[in-house]
């Protein structure tokens, strides 16, 4: 089905997301339903490969990847250059964690609230002597750019962190972290997958030197593929962990490689060692022409209205929202808590309405996307018990 330029969210919802027939689909940070584009683009690879039509080579591995690059880059405001096609957000963040020259007593400093993906990474690092310093909550759901400030020393390489927290939804005061870290010769590690494709992601304005997002969140992509953006000053810093025929300037003489020298590619290509997955690939530019022909804009001021909105709204049923009301600070995410109801309860209630929820920290964890509306926060409110 053919997206055309202008159409509405309401359009988008209707045509775009079957899953709203069914659901009202508050679980985006959980699984972000594939639209039907991503869907036909994906069905049209394979199908062509299972019929001999869709050759697989240079038509795919090269021109295609380079044309979702362009597309990714279009999405986060930056060269394509700085753009990896991977397969999941640790994947990027591991860049670092492998590619570094780590000494013993390095530090580098996250939040006591994050994702495993963004902490396991620098606590595998421990045997090498790395140090693994904390932000901590203290039960705020939230942090300031002074928390991290007073944690940097001058072991300190690393600092990382999401730009969305998965579990109550802040939206991380990234930008300011950036600086601080620049002004000290630290590099800014940031995981998006809970903000890229429903929040504006500017890799320009965030100033993070490197930010990676899995596909299957925000991004409505499905698994197994990701975008990593690295930027230049970066590249030159880090090797590359996992190198392959891809990783090269120049590979497509691969008769002439083998015993010549590793001229890795000037660009984060050279962190695809391999072919992706193609299929998800192109289902990924898909979804993101869908969100760059509605506007990134558009799309995070829907999603932050209906938060406030869910904020608010819930109040009468004796719910509140643990999330940020700060608007800088808020996000696609808003975190419910009930004084008198198991969080369980509540989801299987959810669950029975046709409410898809997920649960977090014993609180509920609702999250929307562009094809959600007021309509779904009218009947979530409903639905909750």
């Amino acid at each position: 089905m053919a997206i055309e330029p202008g159409l509405d969210l309401e359009t988008v919802r209707d045509e775009q997301f079957p899953v709203t027939r069914e659901w009202t689909w508050f679980n985006t940070a959980a699984c972000g339903p594939l639209p039907v584009c991503n869907v036909e683009a994906q069905v049209g690879f394979l199908r062509g490969m299972s019929i001999g039509e869709t050759v697989p080579g240079v038509g795919h591995w090269w021109e295609g990847a380079e044309r979702v690059r362009g597309k990714v880059a279009r999405l986060i405001d930056c060269s394509s250059e700085d753009v990896a096609l991977l397969k999941s957000t640790g994947e990027g963040l591991g860049l670092v964690a492998l590619g570094l020259d780590w000494r013993p007593n390095d530090e580098v400093i996250t939040y006591d609230q994050e994702f495993p993906s963004v902490v396991y990474p620098w606590l595998a690092l421990q045997p090498k002597g790395v140090v693994v310093r904390f932000v901590r909550d203290a039960g705020r759901f939230r942090f300031d750019p002074d928390d991290v400030e007073a944690l940097i020393g001058p072991r300190t390489r690393v600092v990382c962190l999401s730009l969305v927290n998965f579990n109550h939804g802040f939206r991380a005061p990234i930008e300011r972290v950036a600086e601080i870290c620049r002004a000290r010769g630290v590099w800014l590690v940031v995981d998006a997958v809970q903000a890229a494709g429903c929040m504006r992601v500017d890799a320009q304005r965030l100033g993070a030197h490197l930010i990676s997002a899995h596909g299957y969140k925000g991004l409505c992509s499905g698994y197994g593929i990701s975008f990593c953006y690295v930027s230049p000053d970066l590249r030159d810093a880090i090797g590359v962990p996992e190198p392959g025929w891809k990783s090269i300037e120049d590979p497509t003489d691969v008769t002439n490689q083998v015993g010549g020298a590793l001229d890795y590619a000037r660009g984060a290509r050279r962190y695809e060692g391999g072919v992706q997955n193609i299929s998800g690939m192109y289902g990924m530019e898909a979804s993101i022409d869908l969100f760059l022909r509605v506007g990134v804009d558009a799309i995070q001021e829907h999603v932050l209205e209906l938060s406030s909105q869910i904020a608010d709204d819930v109040e009468s049923k004796g719910y509140r929202s643990v999330s940020s009301r700060d608007p800088r600070e808020r996000s696609s995410i808003v975190s419910l808590a009930s004084d008198r109801l198991d969080a369980g309860h509540v989801a299987a209630c959810l669950t029975k309405a046709k409410v898809a929820c997920s649960v977090r920290e014993g609180r509920i964890r609702i999250s929307s996307h562009l094809f959600n509306n007021r309509q779904d926060v009218q009947h979530l409110v409903e639905a909750l018990p």
